[in-house]
């Protein structure tokens, strides 16, 4: 995924979240010579003010400017100097422009800040980061606040042995290259068992053989719940990137319950990358940075 990357979508409400998060979307752009696209998506509900077009002319005004600064911190750090930037803005709820955007402007990967600690997912991540991983037909990065590129040295990749375990653990293995990391690969069983070794062996050695990154370790764990087991492992590694594939629903629906939060703390500290598929939509944007090559609405 990652060497192949050529668009790279950085949606932004402008929160301090967002802007931390920022800084690992242009260090992912610069390691892959890709385009950075900065998004914003102004709120429909200005169609409802009494005064609504002055209104959307200010906010898309002041969006406008807001997107400006960003670029503009970004262009005046060495490393991300030369990193071609656009932006778009979009009159539209946020979760479904991401969505569109994504699908229209070719995004390979979206890169998204979280709230950080709280009580349940959506608060965690924040409603339109959660709704976008669990909807978005391309690989989503959740960085949560503090989340820096020392949290990609090592990474946590989970697995359940299913179907497309071993292309996404491939997908996985271009991240790892961009920042030399390590990859450990985990499987989580409930108890001991012959069939579980045989299973954990048989991924194992499948891996191996079909892949020749050396900086890989395989981990067989037990536990009846995911989220106390994986809590542990993160404590003994609180530097990581954990790599879920969405299709596994039973982590998204766990994530949701309340019993969890304690556990899920480490949830607030480690980047989340989401490997995922899906159908894509189309979507019109309605304003353009300078110098974007990405045609408008009117060329469509």
């Amino acid at each position: 995924m990652p060497t192949k990357i050529k668009n790279i979508l950085f949606p932004t409400d402008f929160s301090k979240n967002a802007r931390q998060a920022l800084p690992l979307a242009a260090k992912i752009a610069s390691l892959t010579g890709s385009r950075l696209i900065l998004f914003h998506a102004i709120q429909v509900d200005l169609y409802f003010a009494p005064n609504f077009k002055q209104d959307q002319v200010k906010a898309v005004n002041k969006a406008d400017q807001q997107l400006d600064r960003l670029i503009g911190d970004l262009k005046s750090d060495e490393q991300y100097k030369d990193i071609e930037i656009s932006r778009v803005l979009e009159l539209e709820q946020p979760t479904a422009a991401i969505l569109e955007i994504s699908s229209e402007y070719n995004i390979d990967l979206i890169v998204m800040g979280t709230k950080g600690a709280a009580e349940y997912r959506d608060e965690i991540l924040g409603s339109v980061t959660a709704t976008v991983i669990n909807k978005s037909a391309i690989p989503v990065l959740a960085v949560p606040p503090g989340g820096s590129l020392d949290d990609l040295k090592h990474i946590t990749y989970t697995t359940d042995y299913h179907e497309g375990d071993l292309q996404a653990l491939r997908k996985t293995i271009d991240f790892a290259q961009l920042f030399n990391a390590s990859i450990d690969v985990v499987h989580i069983t409930e108890q001991r068992s012959l069939l579980a070794e045989i299973k954990f062996r048989g991924f194992r050695d499948l891996v191996k053989d079909q892949t020749n990154y050396e900086n890989i370790s395989f981990e067989l764990k037990y536990g009846s719940d995911f989220f106390p087991v994986m809590a542990d492992h993160f404590n003994e590694k609180p530097h990581s990137l954990l790599v879920m594939v969405r299709y596994k629903k039973n982590f998204w629906e766990k994530l949701v319950e309340k019993d969890h939060s304690r556990e899920m703390a480490f949830y607030t500290k480690v980047p989340l990358l989401v490997l995922v598929g899906g159908k894509k939509t189309k979507s019109k944007a309605i304003k353009e940075g300078k110098g974007a090559e990405y045609p408008s609405k009117k060329e469509h």
